[in-house]
């Protein structure tokens, strides 16, 4: 009778024993995924200049093909300065630039400029080394305030300086400080 009650006690204990286990791994195992949840929204670092990936030649001292620049400064945890520039080139050279304060979050910038157009928006998605550019307008003509056909849909920049810029406006070389 002792050695069946003692039996039933041990076998308690390991099921227990077993239980914590099964209780800790998965704890651990919640405390792994927050982790791993939390790694993908690390904010991208996104100071810098960026230059428009895309090929452009010159004839005639004329610059054929699309250009352009990206300077970003941030002035919080939340917030930078930007500085665009994107130019179509030979022959029209149409163009279009802002300078603003944009808020970023989960490496993503919005520009908006509901007093022109209220149908723009242009999104700005950082990662280490480029910016990704999707904009949306009712007019991509002439939407955004931008010169006639300038589109920033699908554009790329590569980042080629991490410094700090001094934000410039790029259709007039004026400098901020």
């Amino acid at each position: 009778m002792q050695n069946i009650f003692l039996n039933y006690i041990l076998k308690s204990i390991m099921i227990n024993k077993l239980n914590w286990f099964l209780f800790f791994g998965l704890i651990y195992s919640i405390n792994l995924v927050s982790q791993s949840n939390q790694t993908n929204k690390l904010q991208i670092y996104p100071c810098g200049t960026y230059k428009l990936i895309s090929k452009t030649t010159y004839k005639n001292g004329n610059k054929i093909g699309k250009h352009g620049t990206i300077q970003v400064k941030p002035i919080s945890s939340d917030k930078i300065i930007m500085s665009f520039y994107v130019n179509l080139g030979f022959p029209t050279y149409n163009s279009g630039s802002f300078i603003d304060t944009l808020t970023i979050e989960s490496n993503n910038a919005t520009y908006k400029i509901p007093e022109y157009d209220s149908s723009c928006q242009i999104k700005f998605k950082f990662s280490i080394s480029t910016i990704s550019i999707s904009e949306t307008t009712e007019d991509y003509y002439m939407g955004c305030g931008f010169g006639n056909a300038v589109r920033t849909d699908g554009l790329q920049f590569k980042k080629t300086s991490s410094k700090i810029p001094k934000i410039k406006d790029f259709t007039t070389g004026e400098v901020f400080e």
